[in-house]
């Protein structure tokens, strides 16, 4: 089975309930679609375990960029800490030069997106989901998505890892695939507003805010087969 989640934030332990939840195996592929760090207590924890894991994919976020840029000496730690780094941030510090370096270079080589094919069904995972700035047109009427994705990503890969623009594009837009995304917590969509997985007949988001468990968050888990959804 192929499965998805999102938005871990550096919440190992449930992440690793959710493993158990759906009796993942080594048969199965997991792709989480970014910002598996931040904000959460073992970070480099859950790093460590997609890293050592053959069937387990991350997908770059904008936790993930805010990491390597740091690491890069691009970005000061107030203001990685400001945009919910600060954990992050403490176990980085710590680390000897040459793990930091692997890990810039890890982070550094996480791919924007994957393309996968179920059937006749063709979905599209990465972690926003659009810049309404880079709209390339496809077949027909539809958007090409994956065009439209790279054209952003190499114009400025921070802008659209940023960009909420997916969820306030107009209704008569349409994709030449399914969009299925993370990085905007599901509880905040507007007449939405609950911790569930949210789907139209254009995207998907299944970032349903396990860093605002406070709040009623949880961990979502989508099952790309049968559709099923699991939570923690």
């Amino acid at each position: 089975m192929i499965y998805l989640t999102s938005d871990i934030h550096g919440d190992c332990r449930t992440f690793e309930k959710m493993l158990h939840k759906i009796r993942f195996t080594k048969q199965d592929q997991m792709y989480i679609l970014g910002d598996a760090v931040d904000k959460g207590k073992e970070n480099l924890r859950l790093i460590a375990l997609i890293r050592e894991a053959d069937n387990i994919g991350l997908i770059k976020g904008n936790h993930e960029y805010l990491c390597e840029r740091y690491l890069e000496g691009i970005i000061g730690a107030s203001f990685w800490d400001a945009c919910g780094g600060l954990s992050t941030r403490k176990e980085v510090d710590v680390l000897p030069e040459s793990e930091k370096e692997d890990l810039a270079g890890y982070l550094k080589s996480l791919p924007i997106y994957k393309n996968i094919i179920i059937g006749e069904n063709r979905y599209f995972l990465t972690h926003s989901g659009l810049n309404a700035d880079y709209i390339v047109s496809g077949e027909g009427d539809a958007v090409d998505i994956e065009a439209s994705v790279q054209e952003a990503v190499d114009h400025d890969q921070e802008q659209y890892l940023f960009s909420n623009d997916i969820h306030y594009i107009p209704a008569a837009v349409r994709f030449d695939r399914q969009i299925i995304v993370g990085h905007y917590p599901t509880v905040l969509l507007p007449d939405w507003e609950r911790p569930e997985i949210y789907r139209n007949r254009r995207y998907t988001n299944i970032d349903t805010g396990n860093e605002r468990r406070r709040d009623g968050g949880r961990l979502a888990c989508l099952c790309l087969e049968d559709g099923r959804e699991y939570y923690v």
